[in-house]
């Protein structure tokens, strides 16, 4: 329960130690302090030290996965979060919707209160229809196939009573009161209702798929799926509440912040308001609470100080400061001269109360509970209390005179992620209030008079709560952290499905919420807090760059420990700590504080024990693992954190590495090593007191000598960065614009094998590659996630989504042809033609039809739309059945019907192929869902092979795309008679800055060969000399360079080719997909110009750049051509002799026939008229100016 939820069962956890025997000692290696020398010794090497830190790490990703943050966050809201959200609401009242004093006695009108009680959910289920009357499982792939939303039924246990309110009078002596009021319960009802549906996250605690067999190996859940949609939630990060923030813009300031508005409070330090710095430079403290500002040594008094000398002492600031003593002495003549006489009695109470009641919206509170209940809710006792805000002053006035640094916003310590547990509470209270509010006006209705109280159900509309998270998801709108009806977008994201990888990469995204784009100060720039947390490169480019990132391979998010201060603050007592006194005259001397969550719970004598104290128990598995413990040596304070949202990484504890040896078997697990202290979950403030090693090399130095104090160790360098970055070879050696090129970019848009359940889904549009393979490098993260090369021993890894996609390719760096310039690539069309980089590009088409059966509305018959062939004017219908629906294997071209539609009234409603679509049927889908709806899908599969244009990528960033299909016979080949597949240009190196990828190409050399250096990880990869020594041996040019030979004329080449293998991605961006062309086309009907879209054959965009282009050619009759003959051409009449536009009518001539032609109305005549070729847009121009009375004249010559 301690340790940051795994994915696993949790009862893994418990039969760690029971898997493994350890020996009887007892003594904590911890203390022993054993030497480097001694720790190398044991281990037996560097290599074996290495070898361990991969064990250790295989074993992170086992226990946790790389998406258990968004499991653990949802089922920690389902188990004890969700009955928390109705605990909050509290008691509802329902009055009469009339007065009663108007009726005179108040006996006869009814009262109800309605109470919420313990919440339950059940699993997906969904009903079966009036055909088979019974729930049935709901599993995932139902949901998907089914358009239907995966979610479970909340049941709540709701209590109500109907009562009418009597005054009966009581003994004043023993009571206090003459008369109270009672009530006398006319009825009570408690019953177990639905209240609404929770969707359900996959793989979660509520999913059926929970340790069943999966679907497809790669989906490691941590989505929704709504309506059919896979929806997952995106990390926002928010500012820490529970801290007290220091601030100097726009004034000095310490604020309490908190999301009720009420709980906040401010204590600002500003001048007199005579002169900026006051007369004599002196500047006062005021505080600002429930609306109000008043000074704050009346706050004091309020509670309950009782002298001047008692507040400075509870401030303990340093008194021989003069502008301290300038500052106290200011404020306290300015409480004089608001309140003069707050020192007696109550009159301070009296003072407050009265600046509060004056406010626009007073609390109905008295001030006395409003002193208990929102200054600062998180302290019991008013001197407790009036200590923190003791603490507060203090801070300020340090911050004032340059002894404590201004908080940082960017700061991680200062910031939690909020995740489905936290983002589900907010929305969800939105939409309990909004049915209660409705509930409440409907039973005030029944309230009245004679009518009868209905049974709960009939008020409470569950399909509020179900709709509202729905469209919440569905639309992307969630509502604001603080501002009331206020939504934010950005929260929910579609789930990617073109790799594995880019699916990962956005489970493990977060994003930063500013108000304006523009102006964020120092959001988007690196923090040093980032370290190891958030990867400091892959981040978007644009006008999120910086805002969302991307969280380390090793980033855990903390879930808050289930009654983490009752379970936690015995053990501080135990520690050494003393418990906060409730008075405001002890004197605490020199002792640190110690904060739990924000709020001051005690004091101890010695910190740097009591924190040693604390670790060591947190490492014997006495305190939960993800609690946090931070000295703070310059304030004299302890920080001690259990809440949910922080970043926690793990490291080893060099201490206690020996006691790794101690365990007699090799089968432990990774929560074996949390228990003994071997490894650690570190959070972002405890860090700052980390002396951590990048490594070994680091930790033990040369010969196991070092200068520095090691507390921690990385398990590797590389799982700072990103997932998608650790995955790149070389990535040290490369510029870091390359770097997020392929981490954020090119690595989501590979394509791969994203899914190995396709006969079971289907979706808009997916790609499939034919022969995905692996790459002959390998890098620490990918060896802890992928398939291994050789199992470890006799315990074989399952197999795992594998992050990489794409193929290994001969890469040949030489200049060919010139048909490889500006990023263009040459490749050889006999690989092609046996397969390499061929993919599958499958397109579905969805069309839906009311059920007659479910169908609530009456429609005409001749409304009614069925799925059924017809023969159809607007396309061929040769390959479809008599059901509406093409056979399996149809070849259909673009302008066939893809789905047959028809109404009773013969009017037709098929779905087309539009244009550039076509392919061969892979499979039809007929199925319904739980709104009456049936539906069809059919998926069309294209088998598409590299053709020109098509866009390729290296590992590094060097994208570009196909320029010339060369045959295999006139590429050049070396003496063993390699022909490359690809060649790149030489000048796509030297400006980008990415040696990884000769690295990466002379190391597969190597590997190819049989060389045991196979290692690319960033940070640790093997030296240029081990890369070179190892082609050597293979019989190779140390650098990599071949001696070739001409494939046109046989002769050899002077210079010698750069030729390695590279691994080679097939983004998703075709030619075929994005190709253009028409001569003419439709237009659209009121400016005859092309449509825009591409898909409905429409015109090419051809803008003021295009035209300079052509004109500077001298091209000038293909510009004719493209804006005026291919667009809109048109002609209109014009009369020479007024200039106006003649129109073309039917008039009447001598002799009694008609005739049609232009004529001039104006001169009426049909003489000396000519026509103009002009673009119908300005003839359009022309009549809409007519239209307003403007008359527009033309001078027309002829040409």
């Amino acid at each position: 329960m301690g340790h940051v939820g795994s994915s696993k069962d949790g009862t893994k956890a418990g039969m760690a130690t029971a898997m493994m025997d350890i020996d009887d000692d007892d003594d904590d290696l911890g203390d022993l302090d054993p030497t480097n020398a001694e720790i190398l010794e044991e281990f037996g090497g560097e290599d074996a030290f290495r070898y361990h830190c991969k064990k250790f790490s295989m074993l992170f990703f086992e226990e946790y996965g790389l998406i258990s943050h968004q499991i653990n966050s949802f089922n920690h809201y389902v188990e004890a979060g969700l009955q928390r959200t109705f605990d909050g609401f509290g008691d509802l009242v329902v009055t009469p919707g009339f007065d009663p004093s108007k009726k005179g006695d108040n006996e006869h009108y009814r009262y109800a209160t309605v109470q919420f009680g313990k919440v339950k959910l059940e699993k997906p289920m969904f009903w079966g229809g009036d055909a088979n009357a019974q729930e049935f499982k709901m599993l995932p792939r139902h949901a998907r196939l089914q358009r239907m939303t995966y979610a479970s039924k909340m049941k709540i246990v709701v209590k109500v009573q109907v009562y009418v309110p009597k005054k009966v009078r009581s003994d004043k002596f023993k009571t206090g009161k003459e008369e109270f009021l009672d009530k006398e319960i006319l009825k009570e009802d408690e019953r177990e209702i639905i209240i609404g549906r929770l969707p359900v996250m996959v793989k979660s605690d509520l999913c059926w798929m929970k340790g069943e067999k999966d679907d497809c190996e790669f989906d490691h859940g941590g989505y929704f799926l709504i309506k059919g949609a896979e929806k997952t939630f995106i990390a926002q990060e928010q500012l820490y509440l529970k801290r007290l923030w220091v601030l100097k813009s726009p004034c000095w300031m310490i604020a309490y912040k908190s999301q009720m508005k009420r709980n906040r409070m401010v204590i600002k330090l500003v001048g007199n308001s005579k002169n900026e710095e006051g007369e004599n430079g002196d500047m006062f403290l005021t505080v600002y609470f429930l609306s109000v500002e008043v000074p704050v040594w009346v706050l004091f008094f309020a509670l309950g100080v009782t002298s001047d000398k008692d507040v400075v002492d509870l401030i303990g600031c340093d008194s021989d400061d003069v502008r301290i003593q300038n500052i106290l002495l200011a404020s306290v003549r300015d409480a004089d001269e608001k309140c003069g006489a707050f020192r007696r009695g109550r009159n301070a109470v009296q003072y407050l109360e009265k600046c509060v009641k004056s406010v626009q919206f007073p609390p109905s509170e008295s001030i006395q509970e409003c002193l208990e209940m929102y200054v600062f809710p998180g302290i019991s006792g008013l001197n407790r209390k009036a200590r923190f805000l003791a603490y507060m002053v203090k801070g300020l006035l340090l911050a004032y005179t340059g002894r404590r640094k201004c908080d940082n916003r960017d700061d991680y310590r200062n910031k939690r992620l909020e995740l489905a547990g936290e983002l589900l509470d907010r929305e969800l209270k939105v939409h309990i209030a909004h049915a209660r509010k409705r509930m409440s006006k409907a039973l005030q209705r029944d309230l009245y008079g004679d009518r009868d109280v209905r049974p709960i159900e009939h008020y409470l509309d569950a399909s509020i709560i179900t709709n509202g998270l729905q469209r919440a998801f569905s639309t992307g709108a969630w509502s604001h952290p603080y501002k009331r009806m206020e939504r934010i977008s950005g929260v929910v994201a579609n789930v990617g499905r073109t790799n594995p990888l880019q699916t990962i990469a956005e489970l493990r995204r977060t994003r930063q919420q500013v108000q304006y784009t523009g102006k964020v100060g120092d959001a988007r720039y690196p923090h040093p807090s980032h370290w190891g947390k958030v990867c400091f490169i892959s981040t978007p480019d644009g006008e999120n760059c910086g805002l969302v990132k991307n969280m380390a391979v090793t980033g855990l998010v903390s879930t808050d420990v289930s009654n983490a201060s009752q379970s936690i603050l015995p053990t501080l007592l135990d520690c050494g700590m003393e418990e906060l006194v409730n008075d405001v005259s002890t004197h605490l001397g020199n002792k640190d504080k110690v904060f739990l969550n924000g709020d001051w719970v005690g004091v101890c004598p010695d910190s740097r024990l009591f924190v040693a104290e604390l670790r060591s128990r947190r490492r014997k598995n006495e305190l939960p693992h993800q609690v946090e413990v931070k000295r703070d040596q310059s304030q004299h304070e302890v920080r001690i954190y259990s809440d949910a949202g922080r970043i926690l990484r793990p490291l080893l504890v060099v201490g206690n590495l020996l006691k790794i040896k101690r365990f007699k078997s090799d089968r432990y697990t990774f929560q074996t090593l949390l228990e003994e202290g071997v490894i650690e979950l570190i959070g972002p403030e405890e860090e700052e007191d980390c002396c951590t090693a990048w490594g070994v090399q680091y930790l033990f130095g040369k010969e196991g000598k070092r200068s520095v104090k090691y507390t921690h160790c990385e398990l590797d360098v590389s799982f700072l960065l990103g997932l998608s970055c650790s995955l790149v070879p070389f990535a040290n050696h490369d510029h870091a614009r390359r770097v997020l090129y392929q981490s954020q970019k090119h690595s989501s848009q590979a394509i791969g094998f994203s899914t190995l359940n396709p006969n079971i889904r289907v979706d808009t549009l997916s790609h499939q590659l034919h022969y995905p393979q692996r790459p002959l490098f390998q890098t620490m993260t990918s060896d802890c996630l992928g398939k291994p090369a050789y199992p470890l021993g006799r315990s074989k890894i399952p197999p795992k989504a594998e992050f990489y996609n794409g193929q290994n390719a001969i890469v040949a760096v030489n200049v060919h042809l010139g048909y490889n310039q500006e990023d263009s690539l040459v490749m050889n069309r006999a690989s092609l033609q046996r397969g390499m980089f061929r993919s599958e590009h499958i397109r579905s088409y969805k069309s839906e039809i009311e059920n007659k059966e479910s169908s609530e509305k009456k429609r005409k018959p001749e409304d009614i739309v069925n799925f059924g062939k017809l023969q159809s004017k607007i396309g061929r219908v040769d390959s479809l059945d008599d059901d509406g629906f093409p056979y399996v294997g149809a070849n259909l071209q673009s302008g066939d019907i893809i789905i047959g539609r028809c109404a009773e009234s013969g009017a037709d409603n098929s779905v087309k192929l539009k244009h550039t679509e076509k392919g061969y049927v892979q499979k039809v889908v007929l199925s319904s869902n739980d709104e009456g709806k049936n539906f069809a899908f059919v998926s069309l599969r294209q088998v598409r092979s590299p053709v020109l244009g098509d866009k390729f990528s290296s590992m590094h960033g060097q994208k570009g795309v196909l320029g010339f299909l060369e045959c295999q016979e006139n590429f050049p080949f070396t003496r063993q008679g390699i022909v490359p597949d690809i060649v790149i240009n030489p000048h796509a190196f030297p400006s980008r800055q990415t040696p990884g990828q000769l690295l990466e190409a002379a190391l597969g050399k190597g590997i190819a060969c049989g060389g045991k250096l196979r290692h690319a990880t960033p940070f640790s990869t093997p030296s240029v000399d081990a890369i070179t020594d190892q082609l050597h041996r293979a019989g190779f040019s140390r650098w990599g360079n071949e001696r070739v030979y001409n494939g046109r004329t046989g002769e050899m080449v002077r210079s010698l080719i750069f030729m390695g293998p590279t691994f080679y991605q097939r983004l998703h961006h075709m030619s075929e997909d994005k190709v253009k062309f028409r001569n003419t086309g439709p237009v659209h009907p009121l400016t005859r110009q092309p449509v825009a879209d591409r898909k409905r054959f429409g015109g090419i965009k051809f803008g003021e750049m295009e035209r300079d282009c052509l004109i500077a050619h001298g091209a000038s009759a293909n510009l004719y051509e493209r804006l005026f003959t291919l667009s809109d051409s048109s002609q209109i009449h014009i009369c020479r002799q007024c200039q106006n536009v003649s129109n073309v009518i039917l008039r009447p001539v001598s002799g009694g026939r008609k005739v049609r032609g232009p004529y001039c109305r104006h001169c009426e005549s049909a003489d000396d008229i000519v026509v103009a070729h002009v673009p119908y847009g300005a003839k359009l121009l022309c009549q809409e100016l007519f239209s307003m009375g403007i008359n527009l004249k033309f001078e027309t010559q002829l040409c």
